[in-house]
């Protein structure tokens, strides 16, 4: 999406208007996006002010990599080449910052090893100086070309100096807020996600207004089969008389919800001041699926409070779903409060584990808000129903019944039982540790808000170690989520352009890749020479050789010749065409032509499946070139007593 605020004719981008923008549009955001704009938002800003410019930006974003970039020397022996061509590239910003870093990593390499394998290279002293010569925005570069993986910790942190806390940590969402915001005019759409469900919101709210299913002023509606007319109706009747009716599930009926959309427009004409229509939808599958019309969400409030990621952010917002008035109805209020904790912190711990993927849980569980509320409810009954705390029941119960009965695998059941096994524990009460750095807090002389106070302050920083985890198990997932972020930046035009952008910078890196280019194989040749070993045992591997052989002509072929035409369309020579278009696209952003499923490039068609940047498949493109070659050669000149190539 884009933030169209900033694109106002004479308002330039500041941080109170951007601190506006991002209130408003982070309510309807997925949490996977949130940094995104938060990010897109501080390069516009940070430029427009002048604190940065647009090669700075660039370098950042595009993560530019060296095709020419020398002798590693010591530095082959731990580091990655890929690695080394992207702080390679570092050395041609114009500002000098980076200007003989490669020189002094060579230098200094046992330094820069220890750095580069610490599992919090963002918090620990660069090696050669460059700690105190270097400012946040650049070691935030050098994380982008070195360490990937912990640049969103370092981005955060570099966001709330320069923005404000307020962009990266969102408070939990506040339904009373949404609801001055509405009108009789604005539906609110809710998006769904496993584990939040808005029903409870927004009931809970209508309760307190005096709309309820009882005074026949609020309906709840699952739409399906066959509830088309009383919805429609439902809808009608409130616009008239006034009243609250929330239809969920709007993604069962795709087909309808036009006819809800034109319904709405109508009776919004001249409906009552108490009418509201709550509508909630699961998110398509993929981000350019569209299962609700366009015009139906831009006249929505949308909210899509999906469960945080992180441990302290979910377990902020487990503790939210309870009050102080809820603690004194206990009659043992310091084992429920010490429990309930441990309770959220459980929760916590098995919702956040669904970004580390396979090695979190074996599948995406659907665990809730509302497992947890009834977990507390049973809590509360069975304390006040025994003399002592009944563990082992309440571990059965919680484990067996209720998130238990989401899980499908042995192994992940076996995995959830023994947290239980390990949290919900008589230690509780007597400084037990959650994880290193975390204890149980002594809740007999804390109230509710102290308690909220406990987890903003002695809260450790986040990592794998809190779920019990390899501090290495983040790695992939952190890559993955820097790489997103920036290819969203690049495609939406979010980070600004410097050299790499328009014309100027696409002529330049379209003669890269024609210089680089391999010549295609002869086949005629190389049909030729195989064909007496087509009669041997050694035919299969002659025959793989020759096929791949022939699918590194296809792309070498259309890359030539797209390339090649491209030239001429912007020399004039050619006229510009749609797959033209699509190119200058493409390299502008360092995307590998084709990947766009709506391009009409066929790069993509041709080459195996990846989902690098242009200038690591290229690279990849030449390497994959030259072991093919090897191979052939090596096949031919063993069987055939020469060398081809």
């Amino acid at each position: 999406m884009r933030v169209r605020v900033l694109d106002v004719p004479g308002c330039m981008p500041c941080l109170r208007c951007g601190q506006q923008v991002f209130a408003y549009v982070a309510r309807g955001l997925f949490e996977r996006h949130k940094l995104t704009v938060c990010t897109m938002l501080a390069l516009r800003i940070a430029t427009n002010d002048g604190h940065l410019n647009s090669d700075q930006v660039s370098m950042l974003v595009m993560g530019n990599m060296e095709l020419n970039p020398g002798p590693m020397g010591p530095l082959e022996l731990w580091m990655l080449p890929l690695i080394f061509r992207r702080i390679k590239a570092l050395e041609a910003l114009p500002s000098g910052e980076f200007k003989g870093i490669c020189d002094a990593m060579i230098e200094d390499s046992e330094a820069w090893r220890d750095w580069f394998m610490n599992g919090k290279a963002e918090d620990v002293k660069m090696p050669s100086g460059y700690d105190k010569s270097l400012s946040d925005f650049y070691k935030l570069t050098l994380l982008r070309a070195i360490r990937p993986d912990r640049l969103p910790s370092f981005m955060t942190r570099w966001l709330g100096n320069f923005m404000g806390k307020v962009f990266v940590e969102q408070p939990p969402f506040d339904m009373q807020s949404c609801y001055k915001e509405t009108t009789n005019q604005t539906p609110v759409f809710f998006v769904l996600f496993p584990g939040v469900d808005p029903t409870p919101w927004v009931e809970g709210l209508a309760q307190t207004l005096g709309l309820t299913i009882a005074n026949g002023r609020f309906t709840n509606i699952s739409m399906g089969q066959g509830q088309e007319k009383p919805a429609e109706a439902i809808v009608q009747r409130f616009a008239k008389d006034g009243g609250w009716v929330m239809l969920q599930n709007l993604h069962l009926m795709q087909d309808w919800v036009p006819n809800l959309e034109r319904l709405l427009e109508i009776v919004q004409e001249d409906a009552h001041e108490m009418f509201r229509c709550f509508i909630s939808a699961e998110p398509p599958g993929f981000d350019y699926f569209k299962n609700m019309p366009e015009s139906l969400m831009q006249s929505c409030i949308k909210v899509a409070n999906e469960a945080p990621a992180d441990v302290k952010s979910n377990l902020k917002r487990a503790w939210n779903k309870f009050t102080q008035e809820r603690i004194d109805q206990s009659t043992k209020p310091t084992e429920f409060k010490s429990v309930l904790f441990a309770l959220c912190w459980f929760h916590s711990i098995v919702c956040g584990r669904r970004r580390f993927g396979p090695q979190g849980w074996s599948r995406a569980y659907s665990f809730n808000d509302g497992d947890l509320t009834i977990c507390a409810q049973v809590l509360f009954l069975y304390l006040d129903n025994n003399a002592t705390v009944p563990w082992e029941d309440l571990r059965y119960i919680f484990g067996e019944i209720m998130y238990g009965g989401h899980i499908t695998d042995a192994w992940d059941r076996v995995q959830s039982s023994n947290y239980l096994g390990l949290y919900i524990t008589p230690a509780l009460l007597n400084g037990f540790e959650f994880a290193p750095g975390f204890k149980a807090p002594d809740t007999s002389g804390l109230s509710y808000d102290d308690m909220m106070n406990y987890i903003e302050t002695a809260m450790p920083a986040e990592s794998p170690v809190l779920f019990g985890l390899h501090p290495n198990a983040e790695i992939g997932y952190l890559e993955t989520l820097t790489l997103g972020i920036f290819e969203t930046v690049l495609n939406i035009g979010g980070g600004g352009g410097g050299k790499g952008g328009g014309g100027s910078g696409v002529q330049s890196v379209m003669d890269k890749l024609l210089e680089k280019l391999p010549e295609s194989f002869i086949m005629l040749i190389v049909n030729e020479t195989a064909e007496p070993k087509l009669k041997t045992g050694h035919s299969p591997y002659v025959v793989v050789a020759m096929q791949e052989c022939g699918r590194m002509n296809a792309l070498l072929d259309e890359m030539r010749l797209t390339l090649q035409d491209l030239d001429k369309g912007l020399k004039g020579q050619l006229n510009m065409t749609d797959v033209m278009e699509d190119m200058i696209v493409a390299l502008s952003i360092n995307e590998w032509p084709g990947r766009n499923p709506f391009s009409k490039c066929t790069w993509e068609k041709n080459a195996w499946p990846s989902k690098k940047g242009l200038q690591s498949q290229y690279l990849d493109l030449l390497e994959r070139y030259r072991v093919r070659n090897s191979i052939f050669c090596c096949c031919c000149s063993t069987i055939l007593g020469f060398n081809l190539f």
